[in-house]
């Protein structure tokens, strides 16, 4: 097994971040800022799992959104994504009739209730990613009240747990990663960790952050 984060070419994905290659990436004309292995993998889950409906936390300019959308539309899924986010100026994309923009924060109990009405009684599988406000604090609330409305079988990222020194950013301080560890720690068989996707092609955005409801 490929310890996290620790493949070779990990120089490169130092590299990457580093200079600031994500943040000049765009998918089909909208910023969208990911790592392309990472994106490679979601559109994989995807396909392989009958993803219906996403959610986002996070939205910021709105291209994962967009990607997330096409591969909905791809798969001819039922569904559509939900977005996230406290910046009324975060949409870049516009109206869309695959998603659907909130505006407020995603770590909230009151955030939690508005998606869980959206989300219909009968519903097919759902994936759900974290990429808003990285400290500690707020990934652990967004996953004490999102993780309930997942059920067995959906999917979930937690981006950016790379940050605080796993590997990159050892000054950022306690962020997504700790968060997760701690949520894992106070609710152990809850998320099972998808380690063969993860690990992939060698390192991600999100070490320890591929996880299965169970």
């Amino acid at each position: 097994m490929i310890p996290e984060n620790s493949a070779p070419g990990l120089d490169y994905f130092r590299w990457f971040y580093d200079q600031g290659v994500w943040k000049r990436m765009h998918y089909r004309g909208v910023r969208i800022l990911k790592f392309p292995c990472d994106l490679w993998n979601y559109q994989e889950i995807f396909a392989e799992r009958g993803i219906q409906w996403v959610l986002e936390t996070g939205t910021r300019h709105g291209g994962s959104a967009l990607f997330f959308a096409d591969l909905l539309a791809l798969n001819a899924a039922a569904g559509k994504v939900i977005t996230v986010d406290v910046d009324p100026a975060a949409n870049a994309v516009g109206t869309h009739p695959r998603i659907e923009f909130l505006l407020g924060d995603s770590g909230s109990p009151d955030m939690a209730n508005l998606v869980g009405s959206r989300l219909p009684r009968e519903r097919g599988p759902m994936f759900v990613i974290l990429d808003s406000d990285h400290r500690r604090a707020h990934v652990l609330r967004e996953l004490q009240h999102i993780v309930p409305l997942m059920r067995q079988g959906d999917y979930l990222v937690v981006e950016d747990t790379c940050v605080n020194g796993h590997p990159l950013r050892p000054d950022f301080g306690p962020g997504p990663y700790e968060a997760l560890e701690e949520f894992l720690r106070a609710r152990p068989g809850v998320l099972e960790r998808d380690v063969a996707r993860e690990q992939k092609f060698g390192f991600t955005f999100a070490p320890r952050g591929y996880l299965i409801k169970t």
